[in-house]
């Protein structure tokens, strides 16, 4: 029955240095090195994003890939008490580019009346907060429209927002103070 030390440490056989030496080459060869050229075409596309740099290689090594759509939680936009989208937020949505952009507005928003009102792409109703898992991925796969869900990023304020990233396997998750307060970098 294994106890306490049942591992038995480690390994003292013969070539451990080797192993160990073959390991660390193996890790640093599998960190992606990036030309010049990459860096710069990501920090456009950063730009292009509204994020800083840091913020959307954070994103990409999380997602896995690009940036398809910024999904935008009424509450990351401010929007709860039903008053109009404050300034900051419209230039940030306007500057967007290459980018769908997302609204999920909850009750009692109206998502038709809004559409017509905020710099989106398209705009739907969110889950209620403590909706069930189903309800949560039901509602964030009609927003994927069939679209890769590792490509969609889900800027939210809320601490249940978080959370509809694992539902609906979204790409990442981003505070609205991180989006909104990080610099634009240029390339």
């Amino acid at each position: 029955m294994p106890g306490i030390g049942h591992n038995r440490g480690p390994s003292m056989d013969d070539g451990r240095a080797v192993r160990i030496y073959t390991w660390k080459h193996a890790q640093a060869a599998r960190r992606e090195s990036l030309t010049v050229e990459q860096v710069r075409r990501r920090r456009t596309r950063a730009a292009e994003l509204g994020m800083s740099y840091a913020t959307y290689a954070s994103v990409r090594a999380t997602a896995g890939r690009d940036v398809d759509a910024l999904v935008f939680t009424s509450n990351a936009l401010g929007l709860q008490g039903g008053g109009p989208l404050d300034r900051s937020w419209a230039e940030r949505l306007a500057g967007i580019r290459r980018c769908l952009r997302i609204g999920l507005l909850s009750a009692p928003l109206d998502p038709v009346e809004m559409a017509e009102v905020l710099p989106l792409d398209r705009v739907y109703r969110a889950p209620p907060a403590h909706a069930s898992w189903p309800a949560l991925r039901a509602a964030l796969a009609r927003v994927q429209e069939g679209r890769p869900a590792s490509s969609f990023v889900l800027v939210g304020r809320a601490p249940w927002e978080e959370g509809w990233v694992a539902a609906g396997r979204l790409g990442a998750y981003l505070a609205a103070g991180t989006y909104l307060g990080g610099a634009l970098d240029r390339a």
